[in-house]
Protein backbone atom coordinates (compact mmCIF):
# COMPACT_ATOMS: atom_id res chain seq x y z
CA UNK A 1 0.00 0.00 0.00
CA UNK A 2 1.38 3.33 -1.40
CA UNK A 3 1.71 6.03 1.49
CA UNK A 4 1.42 9.25 1.08
CA UNK A 5 5.19 10.75 1.19
CA UNK A 6 4.56 10.02 -2.69
CA UNK A 7 7.08 6.83 -2.47
CA UNK A 8 6.23 6.16 -5.62
CA UNK A 9 3.66 8.27 -8.01
CA UNK A 10 1.56 7.29 -10.74
CA UNK A 11 2.86 9.79 -13.80
CA UNK A 12 -0.20 12.48 -14.96
CA UNK A 13 -2.26 11.32 -17.84
CA UNK A 14 -1.71 14.73 -19.09
CA UNK A 15 -1.21 18.47 -18.71
CA UNK A 16 -3.48 20.32 -20.69
CA UNK A 17 -4.33 24.52 -20.97
CA UNK A 18 -7.93 23.67 -21.22
CA UNK A 19 -10.56 21.21 -21.97
CA UNK A 20 -11.69 20.39 -25.54
CA UNK A 21 -14.62 21.59 -26.50
CA UNK A 22 -17.91 19.94 -28.63
CA UNK A 23 -20.15 21.82 -31.00
CA UNK A 24 -22.88 21.81 -28.47
CA UNK A 25 -20.77 23.05 -25.60
CA UNK A 26 -19.71 19.99 -23.51
CA UNK A 27 -16.57 20.22 -21.83
CA UNK A 28 -14.54 16.89 -22.32
CA UNK A 29 -11.46 16.03 -21.03
CA UNK A 30 -8.86 14.62 -23.93
CA UNK A 31 -8.06 10.73 -23.63
CA UNK A 32 -4.76 10.15 -21.58
CA UNK A 33 -1.54 9.93 -23.32
CA UNK A 34 1.81 8.62 -22.72
CA UNK A 35 5.02 6.41 -23.73
CA UNK A 36 4.62 2.61 -23.05
CA UNK A 37 5.75 2.30 -19.55
CA UNK A 38 3.58 5.05 -18.79
CA UNK A 39 0.76 3.23 -19.84
CA UNK A 40 1.34 -0.22 -18.68
CA UNK A 41 1.17 1.92 -14.82
CA UNK A 42 -2.69 3.21 -15.72
CA UNK A 43 -4.00 -0.34 -16.80
CA UNK A 44 -2.80 -1.16 -12.89
CA UNK A 45 -3.74 1.81 -10.72
CA UNK A 46 -7.51 3.34 -9.86
CA UNK A 47 -6.53 6.84 -9.47
CA UNK A 48 -4.88 8.22 -12.47
CA UNK A 49 -3.69 12.08 -12.24
CA UNK A 50 -4.15 14.81 -14.97
CA UNK A 51 -3.83 18.48 -14.86
CA UNK A 52 -5.91 20.76 -16.80
CA UNK A 53 -4.80 24.59 -16.33
CA UNK A 54 -2.73 23.55 -13.42
CA UNK A 55 -5.61 22.50 -11.70
CA UNK A 56 -5.09 18.62 -10.44
CA UNK A 57 -7.63 15.96 -11.27
CA UNK A 58 -7.79 12.08 -11.38
CA UNK A 59 -9.34 9.93 -14.07
CA UNK A 60 -10.80 6.64 -12.68
CA UNK A 61 -9.08 3.85 -14.01
CA UNK A 62 -7.51 1.33 -14.84
CA UNK A 63 -7.82 2.32 -18.31
CA UNK A 64 -8.17 -0.21 -20.81
CA UNK A 65 -5.54 -2.74 -21.91
CA UNK A 66 -5.11 -4.28 -25.54
CA UNK A 67 -7.06 -7.56 -24.36
CA UNK A 68 -9.88 -5.25 -23.78
CA UNK A 69 -9.78 -3.67 -26.66
CA UNK A 70 -11.43 -6.83 -29.46
CA UNK A 71 -14.20 -7.87 -30.67
CA UNK A 72 -15.08 -10.46 -28.36
CA UNK A 73 -14.66 -7.85 -25.61
CA UNK A 74 -17.26 -5.40 -27.20
CA UNK A 75 -20.22 -8.19 -28.11
CA UNK A 76 -20.21 -8.66 -23.66
CA UNK A 77 -19.36 -5.07 -23.05
CA UNK A 78 -21.20 -2.96 -21.74
CA UNK A 79 -24.39 -4.69 -22.60
CA UNK A 80 -24.25 -8.78 -22.77
CA UNK A 81 -27.71 -9.59 -23.69
CA UNK A 82 -29.67 -6.94 -26.44
CA UNK A 83 -32.74 -7.15 -25.09
CA UNK A 84 -35.20 -4.26 -24.07
CA UNK A 85 -37.59 -4.47 -21.05
CA UNK A 86 -41.18 -5.36 -22.15
CA UNK A 87 -42.48 -2.01 -21.68
CA UNK A 88 -41.05 -0.91 -24.77
CA UNK A 89 -42.73 -3.64 -26.55
CA UNK A 90 -45.12 -3.08 -28.93
CA UNK A 91 -47.71 -5.54 -27.22
CA UNK A 92 -50.26 -3.49 -24.31
CA UNK A 93 -47.84 -3.75 -21.61
CA UNK A 94 -49.10 -5.88 -18.48
CA UNK A 95 -49.18 -3.30 -15.20
CA UNK A 96 -50.78 -6.13 -12.75
CA UNK A 97 -47.77 -6.36 -10.53
CA UNK A 98 -48.48 -2.97 -9.91
CA UNK A 99 -51.90 -3.20 -8.62
CA UNK A 100 -52.12 -3.10 -4.64
CA UNK A 101 -53.43 -6.99 -4.15
CA UNK A 102 -50.35 -8.07 -5.88
CA UNK A 103 -47.74 -6.59 -3.89
CA UNK A 104 -44.34 -7.52 -5.82
CA UNK A 105 -42.45 -6.33 -2.49
CA UNK A 106 -43.83 -8.43 -0.13
CA UNK A 107 -40.73 -8.86 1.56
CA UNK A 108 -40.67 -4.85 2.22
CA UNK A 109 -39.72 -4.98 6.35
CA UNK A 110 -42.55 -4.27 8.76
CA UNK A 111 -41.86 -0.82 10.14
CA UNK A 112 -43.15 0.66 13.48
CA UNK A 113 -44.46 -2.47 14.65
CA UNK A 114 -44.64 -1.72 18.79
CA UNK A 115 -44.15 -5.54 19.07
CA UNK A 116 -40.52 -5.16 17.28
CA UNK A 117 -40.22 -2.13 18.39
CA UNK A 118 -40.38 -2.72 21.95
CA UNK A 119 -38.04 -5.70 22.02
CA UNK A 120 -35.57 -3.47 20.18
CA UNK A 121 -35.58 -0.86 23.18
CA UNK A 122 -35.07 -3.73 25.62
CA UNK A 123 -32.06 -5.23 23.74
CA UNK A 124 -30.29 -2.05 23.06
CA UNK A 125 -30.33 -0.52 26.57
CA UNK A 126 -27.61 -3.77 27.00
CA UNK A 127 -26.28 -4.06 23.64
CA UNK A 128 -26.37 -0.56 22.39
CA UNK A 129 -22.68 -0.01 23.22
CA UNK A 130 -21.75 -3.16 21.68
CA UNK A 131 -23.23 -2.44 18.26
CA UNK A 132 -21.49 1.30 18.10
CA UNK A 133 -18.44 -0.50 18.73
CA UNK A 134 -19.18 -3.21 15.90
CA UNK A 135 -20.70 -0.76 13.19
CA UNK A 136 -24.27 -1.40 12.94
CA UNK A 137 -25.88 1.02 15.34
CA UNK A 138 -26.72 3.41 13.04
CA UNK A 139 -28.12 0.21 10.99
CA UNK A 140 -30.22 -1.07 13.20
CA UNK A 141 -31.20 2.41 13.83
CA UNK A 142 -33.30 2.00 10.58
CA UNK A 143 -35.49 -0.54 11.50
CA UNK A 144 -37.36 1.75 13.77
CA UNK A 145 -38.97 4.14 10.82
CA UNK A 146 -37.01 2.36 7.61
CA UNK A 147 -37.61 3.76 4.16
CA UNK A 148 -40.92 3.64 2.79
CA UNK A 149 -40.90 1.57 -0.47
CA UNK A 150 -42.08 3.85 -3.52
CA UNK A 151 -43.09 0.30 -6.09
CA UNK A 152 -43.08 2.19 -9.38
CA UNK A 153 -40.23 4.16 -8.75
CA UNK A 154 -37.80 0.87 -7.83
CA UNK A 155 -39.78 -0.87 -11.16
CA UNK A 156 -39.01 1.78 -13.42
CA UNK A 157 -35.67 2.38 -12.81
CA UNK A 158 -35.13 -1.96 -12.61
CA UNK A 159 -36.16 -1.25 -16.25
CA UNK A 160 -32.36 0.11 -17.25
CA UNK A 161 -30.28 -2.30 -15.13
CA UNK A 162 -27.50 -4.63 -16.74
CA UNK A 163 -27.19 -7.44 -14.95
CA UNK A 164 -23.16 -8.21 -16.48
CA UNK A 165 -22.12 -5.00 -15.18
CA UNK A 166 -24.87 -4.45 -12.23
CA UNK A 167 -24.89 -0.81 -13.84
CA UNK A 168 -28.16 1.10 -14.75
CA UNK A 169 -28.05 2.30 -18.32
CA UNK A 170 -29.05 6.28 -18.72
CA UNK A 171 -28.38 8.06 -21.68
CA UNK A 172 -25.94 10.32 -19.60
CA UNK A 173 -23.56 6.48 -18.76
CA UNK A 174 -23.79 3.93 -15.97
CA UNK A 175 -24.76 4.49 -12.66
CA UNK A 176 -24.60 1.96 -10.11
CA UNK A 177 -24.90 1.50 -5.56
CA UNK A 178 -21.60 1.13 -5.12
CA UNK A 179 -19.66 0.27 -1.79
CA UNK A 180 -18.67 3.81 -1.57
CA UNK A 181 -22.02 4.53 -1.29
CA UNK A 182 -23.05 1.99 1.15
CA UNK A 183 -20.41 3.39 3.75
CA UNK A 184 -22.25 6.81 2.93
CA UNK A 185 -25.79 5.16 3.42
CA UNK A 186 -25.27 3.08 6.37
CA UNK A 187 -22.26 3.52 7.72
CA UNK A 188 -20.82 0.30 7.12
CA UNK A 189 -17.13 -0.57 6.11
CA UNK A 190 -16.18 -1.76 2.58
CA UNK A 191 -13.48 -4.29 4.51
CA UNK A 192 -13.35 -7.22 6.26
CA UNK A 193 -12.68 -11.34 5.51
CA UNK A 194 -15.31 -12.62 3.37
CA UNK A 195 -18.27 -13.92 5.48
CA UNK A 196 -18.75 -17.63 5.80
CA UNK A 197 -21.15 -19.52 7.69
CA UNK A 198 -18.93 -22.26 8.26
CA UNK A 199 -16.52 -20.04 10.84
CA UNK A 200 -19.41 -20.12 13.42
CA UNK A 201 -18.08 -21.03 16.80
CA UNK A 202 -20.89 -23.74 18.73
CA UNK A 203 -20.76 -21.59 21.72
CA UNK A 204 -24.45 -20.79 20.97
CA UNK A 205 -27.38 -22.94 19.72
CA UNK A 206 -30.24 -21.27 18.80
CA UNK A 207 -33.59 -23.42 18.04
CA UNK A 208 -37.05 -22.51 16.99
CA UNK A 209 -40.60 -23.53 15.47
CA UNK A 210 -42.37 -20.39 16.01
CA UNK A 211 -40.67 -18.40 12.94
CA UNK A 212 -43.66 -15.82 12.04
CA UNK A 213 -42.95 -12.29 12.87
CA UNK A 214 -44.86 -11.76 15.57
CA UNK A 215 -45.00 -15.21 16.77
CA UNK A 216 -40.93 -15.43 16.96
CA UNK A 217 -40.99 -12.34 18.81
CA UNK A 218 -43.07 -13.48 21.67
CA UNK A 219 -41.17 -16.57 21.69
CA UNK A 220 -37.36 -14.80 22.32
CA UNK A 221 -38.20 -11.59 24.16
CA UNK A 222 -37.32 -12.12 27.72
CA UNK A 223 -39.29 -10.38 30.81
CA UNK A 224 -38.75 -6.66 31.62
CA UNK A 225 -36.92 -7.04 34.73
CA UNK A 226 -34.41 -9.78 33.55
CA UNK A 227 -31.19 -9.20 31.67
CA UNK A 228 -30.93 -9.91 28.20
CA UNK A 229 -29.30 -13.21 27.70
CA UNK A 230 -26.62 -14.17 24.73
CA UNK A 231 -29.14 -15.91 23.09
CA UNK A 232 -31.73 -13.42 23.37
CA UNK A 233 -29.37 -11.21 21.27
CA UNK A 234 -28.80 -14.06 18.83
CA UNK A 235 -32.28 -14.28 18.26
CA UNK A 236 -32.86 -10.84 18.12
CA UNK A 237 -30.13 -10.39 15.51
CA UNK A 238 -30.95 -13.01 13.49
CA UNK A 239 -34.45 -11.59 13.04
CA UNK A 240 -32.82 -8.25 12.23
CA UNK A 241 -31.07 -9.86 9.75
CA UNK A 242 -33.41 -11.64 8.31
CA UNK A 243 -36.11 -9.34 7.97
CA UNK A 244 -34.85 -5.60 8.12
CA UNK A 245 -31.05 -6.07 6.59
CA UNK A 246 -31.53 -8.88 4.05
CA UNK A 247 -35.33 -9.19 3.76
CA UNK A 248 -35.22 -12.66 2.82
CA UNK A 249 -37.56 -13.99 0.15
CA UNK A 250 -39.27 -15.86 2.69
CA UNK A 251 -41.79 -13.81 5.13
CA UNK A 252 -41.01 -16.34 8.17
CA UNK A 253 -37.15 -15.67 10.19
CA UNK A 254 -35.15 -17.51 8.37
CA UNK A 255 -32.64 -19.97 10.02
CA UNK A 256 -29.98 -19.61 7.78
CA UNK A 257 -28.96 -15.70 9.24
CA UNK A 258 -28.21 -17.60 12.84
CA UNK A 259 -24.49 -18.57 12.12
CA UNK A 260 -23.98 -14.43 10.86
CA UNK A 261 -26.18 -13.57 14.03
CA UNK A 262 -23.77 -15.20 16.65
CA UNK A 263 -20.69 -14.07 14.54
CA UNK A 264 -21.61 -10.26 14.96
CA UNK A 265 -22.79 -10.70 18.98
CA UNK A 266 -19.11 -12.70 19.63
CA UNK A 267 -17.49 -9.67 17.70
CA UNK A 268 -16.37 -11.24 14.63
CA UNK A 269 -15.70 -8.76 12.19
CA UNK A 270 -16.72 -9.67 8.52
CA UNK A 271 -17.18 -7.95 5.37
CA UNK A 272 -21.08 -7.11 6.15
CA UNK A 273 -21.11 -4.04 3.50
CA UNK A 274 -19.79 -5.72 0.51
CA UNK A 275 -21.89 -8.88 1.69
CA UNK A 276 -25.17 -6.39 1.60
CA UNK A 277 -23.97 -4.91 -1.91
CA UNK A 278 -23.52 -8.42 -3.77
CA UNK A 279 -27.18 -9.12 -2.30
CA UNK A 280 -28.71 -6.16 -3.82
CA UNK A 281 -26.72 -6.90 -7.22
CA UNK A 282 -28.23 -10.23 -7.14
CA UNK A 283 -31.83 -8.76 -6.01
CA UNK A 284 -32.07 -6.45 -8.96
CA UNK A 285 -30.77 -8.64 -11.25
CA UNK A 286 -33.38 -11.73 -10.97
CA UNK A 287 -35.94 -8.51 -11.29
CA UNK A 288 -34.46 -7.64 -14.37
CA UNK A 289 -34.54 -11.34 -15.91
CA UNK A 290 -38.07 -10.82 -15.07
CA UNK A 291 -38.79 -7.34 -16.51
CA UNK A 292 -36.39 -8.45 -19.70
CA UNK A 293 -38.36 -11.63 -19.92
CA UNK A 294 -35.13 -13.69 -19.60
CA UNK A 295 -35.67 -16.09 -16.81
CA UNK A 296 -34.51 -19.46 -17.89
CA UNK A 297 -36.92 -22.04 -18.84
CA UNK A 298 -36.80 -24.41 -16.10
CA UNK A 299 -37.05 -21.36 -13.28
CA UNK A 300 -39.56 -21.37 -10.92
CA UNK A 301 -40.09 -18.14 -12.04
CA UNK A 302 -40.87 -18.72 -15.91
CA UNK A 303 -44.83 -17.77 -15.47
CA UNK A 304 -43.71 -14.49 -14.00
CA UNK A 305 -41.54 -13.73 -16.83
CA UNK A 306 -44.36 -14.39 -19.16
CA UNK A 307 -47.50 -12.59 -17.64
CA UNK A 308 -45.66 -9.48 -15.95
CA UNK A 309 -45.97 -10.55 -12.21
CA UNK A 310 -43.08 -11.30 -10.12
CA UNK A 311 -42.04 -10.95 -6.64
CA UNK A 312 -38.96 -8.79 -5.48
CA UNK A 313 -37.14 -9.63 -2.65
CA UNK A 314 -34.03 -8.14 -1.17
CA UNK A 315 -32.26 -5.16 0.81
CA UNK A 316 -34.51 -3.14 -1.78
CA UNK A 317 -34.83 -0.88 0.76
CA UNK A 318 -30.79 0.04 0.01
CA UNK A 319 -32.35 0.78 -3.89
CA UNK A 320 -34.24 3.11 -2.40
CA UNK A 321 -32.30 5.34 -0.87
CA UNK A 322 -29.54 5.21 -3.22
CA UNK A 323 -32.59 6.48 -5.61
CA UNK A 324 -33.49 9.27 -3.31
CA UNK A 325 -29.87 10.43 -2.52
CA UNK A 326 -28.54 10.45 -6.35
CA UNK A 327 -32.20 11.51 -8.08
CA UNK A 328 -33.46 13.54 -5.34
CA UNK A 329 -34.00 16.70 -7.31
CA UNK A 330 -35.35 14.61 -10.67
CA UNK A 331 -37.78 12.55 -8.76
CA UNK A 332 -38.58 15.90 -6.70
CA UNK A 333 -38.43 14.54 -3.31
CA UNK A 334 -38.55 16.65 0.28
CA UNK A 335 -37.94 16.49 4.03
CA UNK A 336 -41.37 17.28 6.07
CA UNK A 337 -40.39 20.10 8.15
CA UNK A 338 -41.07 17.94 11.34
CA UNK A 339 -37.98 15.84 10.48
CA UNK A 340 -35.49 18.70 9.64
CA UNK A 341 -34.06 18.89 13.63
CA UNK A 342 -33.54 15.39 13.64
CA UNK A 343 -31.90 15.00 10.57
CA UNK A 344 -29.56 17.77 11.31
CA UNK A 345 -27.75 15.02 13.58
CA UNK A 346 -27.62 12.56 11.62
CA UNK A 347 -24.26 10.03 11.86
CA UNK A 348 -24.80 8.53 8.26
CA UNK A 349 -26.81 9.83 5.54
CA UNK A 350 -29.36 7.24 5.78
CA UNK A 351 -31.27 8.66 8.56
CA UNK A 352 -31.96 11.80 6.19
CA UNK A 353 -32.21 10.23 2.94
CA UNK A 354 -35.31 8.12 4.86
CA UNK A 355 -37.03 10.86 5.45
CA UNK A 356 -37.29 11.93 1.43
CA UNK A 357 -40.43 11.33 0.29
CA UNK A 358 -42.57 12.02 -3.39
CA UNK A 359 -44.93 15.12 -3.55
CA UNK A 360 -48.55 14.01 -2.80
CA UNK A 361 -49.92 13.83 -6.59
CA UNK A 362 -53.25 11.99 -6.78
CA UNK A 363 -51.95 9.66 -9.62
CA UNK A 364 -52.24 5.70 -9.87
CA UNK A 365 -49.90 3.49 -9.83
CA UNK A 366 -49.77 3.23 -14.06
CA UNK A 367 -49.44 7.14 -13.87
CA UNK A 368 -46.45 6.88 -11.59
CA UNK A 369 -44.97 4.42 -13.12
CA UNK A 370 -44.68 6.16 -16.56
CA UNK A 371 -43.90 9.83 -14.57
CA UNK A 372 -40.57 7.89 -13.34
CA UNK A 373 -40.11 5.64 -16.63
CA UNK A 374 -39.63 9.55 -18.04
CA UNK A 375 -37.65 10.53 -15.66
CA UNK A 376 -35.35 7.78 -16.02
CA UNK A 377 -35.52 8.50 -19.63
CA UNK A 378 -34.47 11.79 -19.58
CA UNK A 379 -30.88 11.58 -17.49
CA UNK A 380 -28.82 12.73 -20.20
CA UNK A 381 -26.03 14.06 -18.77
CA UNK A 382 -23.97 13.59 -15.24
CA UNK A 383 -24.46 16.36 -12.67
CA UNK A 384 -22.68 16.91 -9.33
CA UNK A 385 -26.20 16.18 -7.46
CA UNK A 386 -25.54 12.65 -9.22
CA UNK A 387 -22.79 12.24 -6.92
CA UNK A 388 -24.09 13.32 -3.11
CA UNK A 389 -21.35 11.68 -0.90
CA UNK A 390 -18.36 13.20 -2.77
CA UNK A 391 -17.47 15.61 -0.02
CA UNK A 392 -18.17 13.46 2.88
CA UNK A 393 -19.75 15.36 5.60
CA UNK A 394 -21.43 12.83 7.77
CA UNK A 395 -20.69 9.34 8.27
CA UNK A 396 -18.34 7.41 10.41
CA UNK A 397 -14.68 9.08 11.57
CA UNK A 398 -12.39 7.11 8.62
CA UNK A 399 -14.96 8.11 6.25
CA UNK A 400 -14.71 11.23 6.56
CA UNK A 401 -10.91 11.23 6.29
CA UNK A 402 -9.22 13.18 3.89
CA UNK A 403 -6.89 11.69 1.20
CA UNK A 404 -4.16 11.39 0.99
CA UNK A 405 -3.99 10.74 4.86
CA UNK A 406 -1.28 12.83 6.72
CA UNK A 407 -1.73 11.19 9.68
CA UNK A 408 1.01 7.68 9.30
CA UNK A 409 -1.50 5.71 12.02
CA UNK A 410 -4.58 6.47 9.93
CA UNK A 411 -2.92 5.85 6.84
CA UNK A 412 -3.01 1.84 6.13
CA UNK A 413 -6.84 2.15 7.15
CA UNK A 414 -7.89 4.66 5.04
CA UNK A 415 -5.86 3.46 1.80
CA UNK A 416 -7.12 -0.13 2.71
CA UNK A 417 -10.40 1.63 2.54
CA UNK A 418 -10.12 3.33 -0.74
CA UNK A 419 -8.79 0.38 -2.25
CA UNK A 420 -11.78 -1.43 -1.13
CA UNK A 421 -13.93 1.23 -2.54
CA UNK A 422 -12.49 1.65 -6.19
CA UNK A 423 -11.02 -2.15 -7.25
CA UNK A 424 -13.02 -4.16 -9.56
CA UNK A 425 -13.65 -7.35 -8.22
CA UNK A 426 -15.40 -9.95 -7.48
CA UNK A 427 -17.92 -10.45 -4.40
CA UNK A 428 -19.27 -13.32 -2.64
CA UNK A 429 -23.27 -13.42 -1.96
CA UNK A 430 -22.95 -16.63 0.03
CA UNK A 431 -24.92 -16.24 3.09
CA UNK A 432 -26.18 -19.78 4.07
CA UNK A 433 -24.41 -23.59 4.69
CA UNK A 434 -26.32 -25.18 0.98
CA UNK A 435 -24.24 -25.84 -1.76
CA UNK A 436 -26.69 -23.78 -3.72
CA UNK A 437 -25.84 -20.91 -1.62
CA UNK A 438 -22.23 -20.65 -3.21
CA UNK A 439 -22.65 -17.81 -5.66
CA UNK A 440 -20.66 -14.74 -6.74
CA UNK A 441 -21.13 -11.37 -8.65
CA UNK A 442 -19.08 -8.75 -9.91
CA UNK A 443 -17.62 -5.18 -8.39
CA UNK A 444 -16.66 -2.76 -11.31
CA UNK A 445 -16.69 0.89 -9.81
CA UNK A 446 -14.23 2.12 -12.95
CA UNK A 447 -17.24 1.90 -14.58
CA UNK A 448 -19.19 4.90 -12.79
CA UNK A 449 -16.35 7.05 -11.95
CA UNK A 450 -17.83 10.18 -11.91
CA UNK A 451 -19.71 8.92 -8.70
CA UNK A 452 -16.75 9.15 -7.07
CA UNK A 453 -15.72 12.73 -8.04
CA UNK A 454 -13.49 11.44 -10.82
CA UNK A 455 -13.73 11.93 -15.00
CA UNK A 456 -14.93 9.26 -16.96
CA UNK A 457 -12.43 6.94 -19.03
CA UNK A 458 -13.71 4.47 -21.71
CA UNK A 459 -13.75 1.68 -19.01
CA UNK A 460 -11.98 -1.43 -18.93
CA UNK A 461 -14.56 -4.66 -18.61
CA UNK A 462 -13.43 -7.18 -15.87
CA UNK A 463 -14.37 -9.68 -18.05
CA UNK A 464 -12.78 -10.65 -21.72
CA UNK A 465 -14.67 -13.68 -22.34
CA UNK A 466 -18.53 -14.35 -22.09
CA UNK A 467 -18.01 -17.49 -20.04
CA UNK A 468 -16.21 -15.60 -17.18
CA UNK A 469 -18.79 -13.25 -16.39
CA UNK A 470 -20.29 -13.72 -12.82
CA UNK A 471 -24.20 -12.94 -12.88
CA UNK A 472 -25.16 -14.22 -9.36
CA UNK A 473 -26.13 -18.26 -10.25
CA UNK A 474 -24.73 -21.01 -8.07
CA UNK A 475 -21.01 -22.53 -8.97
CA UNK A 476 -19.45 -25.04 -7.32
CA UNK A 477 -17.80 -24.71 -4.34
CA UNK A 478 -14.40 -25.11 -5.63
CA UNK A 479 -15.01 -22.80 -8.32
CA UNK A 480 -16.31 -19.96 -5.84
CA UNK A 481 -12.67 -20.63 -3.97
CA UNK A 482 -11.43 -20.29 -7.18
CA UNK A 483 -12.30 -16.62 -8.19
CA UNK A 484 -12.67 -15.72 -4.71
CA UNK A 485 -8.56 -16.42 -4.31
CA UNK A 486 -8.16 -14.42 -8.01
CA UNK A 487 -9.75 -11.89 -6.48
CA UNK A 488 -7.33 -11.89 -3.07
CA UNK A 489 -4.64 -11.73 -4.92
CA UNK A 490 -5.30 -9.23 -7.96
CA UNK A 491 -5.99 -6.32 -6.60
CA UNK A 492 -5.23 -2.87 -8.49
CA UNK A 493 -3.20 0.00 -6.91
CA UNK A 494 -4.23 2.92 -5.53
CA UNK A 495 -1.75 5.76 -4.83
CA UNK A 496 -3.33 9.14 -3.41
CA UNK A 497 -2.62 12.00 -4.34
CA UNK A 498 -4.30 15.88 -3.96
CA UNK A 499 -7.07 16.57 -6.79
CA UNK A 500 -9.86 18.38 -7.07
CA UNK A 501 -13.73 16.90 -8.17
CA UNK A 502 -14.70 16.53 -11.63
CA UNK A 503 -17.90 14.90 -13.19
CA UNK A 504 -16.37 14.80 -16.49
CA UNK A 505 -15.68 12.39 -19.32
CA UNK A 506 -13.63 12.27 -22.23
CA UNK A 507 -14.63 12.46 -25.89
CA UNK A 508 -13.86 8.75 -26.33
CA UNK A 509 -16.19 7.82 -23.49
CA UNK A 510 -18.90 9.77 -25.01
CA UNK A 511 -18.23 8.52 -28.25
CA UNK A 512 -18.40 4.74 -27.39
CA UNK A 513 -21.58 5.17 -25.20
CA UNK A 514 -23.29 7.08 -27.39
Amino acid sequence: MASSSNKFQVPFAGKWSDFSIADDGTKYVPEPKGIKEHREIWESQVLIPFAIDKNVYAFGGPIPDDMNLTREVDEIFPCLETCEPRIFDSKPYNFEYMLTNYKPFRSHPYYGNNLYLTWLDRIEQSFGKFWKDYGIFELIQFSRIGPKYQPEMLIAAMHFFEKSTNTFHFKSGMMTPTLFDVSAITGLRPTGKTYSPDDVSDNITLNYKENAFSAYILKHSGPENEEVSDEEHVAFLTLWLSHYVFCSRSLQIARKFIPMAVQIHEGCHFALGRLLLATLYESIGEVCDNLKGLVPAKSKSKKAATDGCFQAAGPMWLLQLWLNATFEKELGLFIPTEHHASIAKRKVEGTRLIRLQPNPLEQNSQQLFMKYMKIFLTIDQFKPEHAPFVKRTIGPSWFVKEIPVLNPNAEEEINETWTAYLDPTILSIRIGTLSSEYALIGYQPNLVSRQFGFTQLRPKSMYIRKKNIVLGTTVTSTLYERYMKISRDNVYGFEPFDFNLSYYCTQEFANWWR
